[in-house]
């Protein structure tokens, strides 16, 4: 049962609320319109009337994530200073507010993580191009930060493939996510919990940090 969110943002903004949490339950190919209209409690036609598509509505779904997560990363990229950057201590700070950030952020827009997986497990490109429109601004904004780190010699690491490393980073913040982390019995955990929100941002610094040869910083994130 999908609980219907307060309609103050209009009939289109609940539509696409409850399509993200369904195509994050069943894919892009798994929900039918027509199930889509059950959830949110009007016909096809309605639906039709206010989105003109699956397809535009997928991209509503994927537009509507990016934009919160295009406010968090620009706000903290696009105020780091050249003499940020040029203090490795501070320059390294400044990337573990923003992983604390999108962490924070996935806690809050949960959908996101299942969203993506469903995506790229369906592996085809229907709708084309998403990623080009939604994924890769949010790239390049991270992408540009780390760029000036490197050119100033803060980043040292030798080799290191930037937007691999961000792919990397993606990949680990929505698999502990739609995963969950395991115990020492092997017993899945919430990765909700307090601690384990704690422990998964140090170990994002350590990552961080190692990949691209900055000096760690210890301590509670």
């Amino acid at each position: 049962m999908v609980s219907t969110p307060d309609n103050t943002g209009g009939t289109a903004d609940r539509i696409v609320a409850i399509a993200a949490t369904l195509f994050a339950e069943h894919g892009y190919h798994g929900l039918s319109m027509r199930a889509l209209a059950a959830a949110v409690g009007l016909n096809v036609a309605t639906i039709h009337y206010h989105i003109s598509s699956k397809q535009e509505l997928y991209r509503m779904v994927f537009r509507r994530l990016a934009e919160r997560e295009h406010a968090v990363i620009a706000a903290h990229t696009r105020h780091v200073s050249d003499d940020d950057i040029a203090h490795p201590a501070t320059f390294l700070r400044r990337l573990y507010d923003l992983v604390d950030a999108l962490v924070d952020l996935t806690i809050e827009q949960p959908e996101t993580p299942r969203l993506w997986l469903r995506r790229w497990l369906e592996q085809d490109e229907s709708p084309a191009a998403i990623e080009a429109e939604v994924s890769l601004p949010l790239y390049d904004m991270a992408l540009d930060l780390l760029e000036r780190a490197q050119a100033a010699g803060t980043i040292r690491s030798s080799g290191v493939d930037l937007r691999m490393m961000l792919t990397g980073f993606i990949w680990i913040l929505y698999g502990y996510f739609a995963g969950s982390p395991l115990d020492a019995s092997g017993a899945r955990v919430d990765p909700l919990h307090p601690e384990q929100i704690a422990a998964f941002k140090r170990f994002l610094h350590a990552y961080t940090a190692r990949m691209l040869g900055l000096p760690e910083e210890h301590g509670e994130p």
